[in-house]
Order: structure tokens, then C-alpha cells, then sequence
């Protein structure tokens, strides 16, 4: 790796400032060297773990730690695995790096900038749980990603850190790297795990939960990425440190991708707490006036410019009607339309739909139609309450994640810039100037609701 590379792929810039603890050693730790690795204190955790704390002990550091899933739910950690390791059968871990929209750059960051981080995070994972089996799950288009850590998994083996007798312990996983293709409803467990066993990747009605019985009928912990890293982190550090920064409820940091309106996009690494307008300073902030800001990708929010005090955190962001996601943060200023961002929003997520789901099959269609009514000036009278009714339809009768939070975008933006859709429905005008004006039928009435 050449001086002052980070060894990242061209699309993904790391951004100065912020907390910079899983980001720390991109660019100064060689991703293809075990040696460079461990030369920066890398497998210090495992040791750590296998050698001194034990599994449960290990299990108490992270809880101590406070470390909450960081693929978007905000489940304890150690309640995961504590129900795992409770569970009769041959434990398997699972690291989930498929389930992603495109803007999400955590998780491929660090597998291609450090991927031994995220390997000895699973290691971590599997000794505390009891798994003697472990497979990291990878998007077929990362292709360096996939590269990084099947060299990593053979270096780590080779070295018997991972394998057989770990360490020269009695402590043994077995570890596989496993490509498949991009899909955003494989971030919901159920849906991976069927994918990884053959079948076709749709979430099943839980419980029993994975924990219970998961990948091939064994319990089976799933996390993304980033979690298993924080997990090595505190392994390495210990759960005090971890848990200086952040909010009570939410210790750590998290990996934000800022795009949109700003002056540099990229990846930052921020304290859970920080309010979102500090987080849009550090990609240069807004380009223009900010009018929004949509967190948490397709199932998430819209957070308005005179709301951006509210801290990132999983607790604030569901009370805003947003989410923390997989750490996505789309910026939008005062040319960009509420309407139509929301139905980008939603169609993506109508196109992501496995299909298994009526109400998620049917009603993400539905809802983008009658986006697609308003902004061509042609609703019919009952829209407005027929997408708040299919909207909680869809999240009272929900399989999974996805088709729970699909309407976040579209509610947002009916809560915080009503004022658009109307002048859109009624008078086929874009506040913002940014969509072509429709011709407006002069059989229109105004519309209740909005």
C-alpha cells in the first residue's frame, strides 16, 4: 500500500474529524498484511478474551459496554448472544455484509480498509457465544472487499488465530467467506440466513428467533460489520473506554455516510448523541440553504433544518420519525422537492420488496402511485388518507423491517412540508422549483388531509 493510501476503493473518502476509532487505522494499517495488523495492536482483543476474560466474561464486557447492533435495530448485543449461547445446537455467527443500500459505506470501509478488524470481531463473537462456525456474508459487487478478507480469514488461519485451536487454546471456528448478490432486504436476519441455506432470501415469521434457530436449524448470532468491529475494539480496550463517549442509552460511536447537498461527502465516525447538525459540519455542511436532512436511508426520515439539534441516536431518531439506519444521511437544501425525494425513497424500497409480504408487495406500489398523482397534479380526493391508512397498515401487519419503515420517508415528509404536496396536488406547483410542471385539471379540488 502506498504512503498516505487508505486502500479504499475511489467512491469512498473518509472524512476528518470526529471520534476516529474504527477509522483510526485505515490508512496506516497495511489491509493485506496480518503483520501490519497485529503490529497495531490487532488481535490484542481475542488474546484478551480467550486468554483472560473467558466467554462469559467476555459476554460481560460487552454488555458492560453497552454496545447496541449498529445494522439499524439498536438491539442490545449481549442480549443476542446471551440467548444464543443459552440455546441447544452448534452455534454459528454470522456477518452480515450484504443487506445495504448503495449509500451505506461502513461496512465496506472497514472490510476493505481493515478487514482483520472485522475478522477478529467475529472471533470475539464466536468464543463468547460457543460457535464453532463462522461465515461473513459479502455483496457480490464489493469486490475488494471479498478479496480483503478471504486473504484475511487465510492469513488468520494460517497463524492460528482462527480455525483449529485457536491460540493455542481449546477454542476452535471455523471460517468461511461467502459472496452473494445485493439486496436490501437481506439487512433483515431471516431473509439472509434462508439466502445463505439455498433458498430465496425472504424474512420468515419470527419467533422461533435466529438465536434460537437460525442458519441450518442452529442458533445463529447475526451482525453487521461494524458491530463485530466495535466488538474487537472493546475487546482490545475494555467496555469503559468504549462507553466514554456517546449518550447513556447509546455508548459509542457510529459510522455515518453523508451525502447529498454538502460540500464533501464521505464517511465519518461520530459519537452516538451528536447532534445531526454537527454531523452535517463535518462533510463541509450544506451547499446551499438546508432544508432537510433524510436519515437513516430508504426506511428512514426526514429530519427538517429546524430540527438538526436533535441528537443521532436511536431514541431520538425514532421519536423524530427517523432512524439511525445503517448510518445514512442524505443532505437536501431549498431546490430539492419533499415530494419527489419521497417517492424515490419509496419506489426503491417497492423495488427492493422480496415479494412474500401483501401488504409490503402491494402497498409500496400503491403509495408510490399516489405519490406519483400528486406530483402529477392529478390526486384523487381520498389520497391523503389513503397513505397514512396503507402506510400503518403496512407497519402493524409487517414480516420485516423493510416494509415496516418503507413509509418513513413519504410520513416525514407529509408531517414537516405539507405546504408541498399541496401546491403540487392543487396547483401543480413546485416549491422548490426542481420538478417540471404539470398541467393541473380544472375538475381539481382541494384536498382534505394535507
Amino acid at each position: 500500500m502506498s504512503e498516505g493510501s487508505t486502500g479504499l476503493s475511489p467512491q469512498i473518502r473518509i472524512l476528518p474529524g470526529g471520534e476516529q476509532r474504527l477509522l483510526a487505522e485505515i490508512g496506516k494499517v497495511d489491509p493485506t498484511s496480518l503483520e501490519s495488523y497485529r503490529k497495531a495492536g490487532g488481535y490484542a482483543g481475542l488474546k484478551r478474551a480467550v486468554e483472560k476474560l473467558g466467554a462469559e466474561g467476555t459476554l460481560d464486557e460487552v454488555a458492560a459496554a453497552g454496545l447496541r447492533g449498529r445494522g439499524g435495530g439498536g438491539y442490545p448485543t449481549a442480549d443476542k448472544w446471551r440467548a444464543a449461547r443459552a440455546a441447544e445446537g452448534e452455534r454459528k455467527v454470522v456477518a452480515n455484509l450484504i443487506g445495504a443500500d448503495p449509500t451505506a459505506l461502513g461496512d465496506r470501509a472497514l472490510a476493505e480498509g481493515n478487514p482483520h478488524l472485522i475478522l477478529e470481531g467475529v472471533l470475539v463473537a464466536a468464543f463468547a457465544t460457543g460457535a464453532s462456525e463462522a461465515v461473513i456474508a459479502v455483496r457480490r459487487d464489493w469486490s475488494v472487499a471479498l478479496e480483503r478478507l478471504r486473504a484475511a480469514v487465510a492469513a488468520a488461519d494460517a497463524a492460528h488465530l482462527a480455525g483449529y485451536l485457536v491460540m493455542g487454546t481449546d477454542f476452535s471456528c471455523v471460517i468461511s467467506v461467502l459472496e452473494g448478490a445485493p439486496a436490501l432486504v437481506a439487512g433483515e436476519e431471516t431473509a439472509l440466513l434462508a439466502a445463505l441455506a439455498g433458498d430465496r432470501g425472504m424474512p420468515v415469521i419470527r419467533p422461533p428467533y435466529p438465536t434460537e434457530r437460525g442458519l441450518r436449524g442452529a442458533p445463529t448470532v447475526v451482525q453487521n460489520g461494524e458491530t463485530l468491529a466495535h466488538v474487537a475494539w472493546i475487546a482490545r480496550h475494555g467496555a469503559k473506554k468504549f462507553a466514554a463517549v456517546g449518550s447513556k442509552d447509546a455508548p459509542g460511536t457510529k459510522l455515518v455516510s453523508i451525502s447529498g447537498r454538502v460540500a464533501q461527502p464521505g464517511l465519518a465516525e461520530v459519537a452516538l448523541g451528536t447532534p445531526l447538525s454537527r454531523i452535517v459540519a463535518l462533510a463541509g455542511g450544506g451547499t446551499g440553504t438546508t432544508k432537510a436532512v433524510f436519515v437513516g436511508g430508504p426506511g428512514g426520515g426526514a429530519i427538517a433544518a429546524t430540527e438538526l439539534a436533535t441528537p443521532y441516536d436511536f431514541d431520538a431518531l425514532h421519536a423524530a420519525g427517523a432512524g439511525v439506519g445503517l448510518g445514512q444521511l442524505l443532505v437536501t437544501d431549498t431546490d430539492t422537492c419533499m415530494v419527489d425525494t419521497a417517492r424515490f425513497f419509496l419506489d426503491y424500497s417497492a423495488r427492493e420488496a422480496c415479494g412474500k409480504a401483501v401488504p409490503c408487495r402491494i402497498g409500496t406500489k400503491r403509495l408510490v402511485e399516489a405519490l406519483d398523482r400528486v406530483l402529477a397534479a392529478s390526486p384523487r380526493p381520498n389520497d391523503p388518507q389513503l397513505m397514512r391508512d396503507l402506510a400503518r397498515k403496512m407497519h402493524d401487519t409487517a414480516l420485516c423491517h423493510l416494509e415496516s419503515r418503507a413509509p418513513g420517508p413519504m410520513l416525514t415528509t407529509l408531517d414537516r412540508f405539507a405546504d408541498e404536496y399541496r401546491a403540487h396536488a392543487e396547483r401543480g406547483e413546485c416549491l422548490a422549483g426542481a420538478c417540471a410542471t404539470p398541467r393541473v385539471s380544472p375538475l381539481l379540488v382541494p384536498l382534505a388531509g394535507l
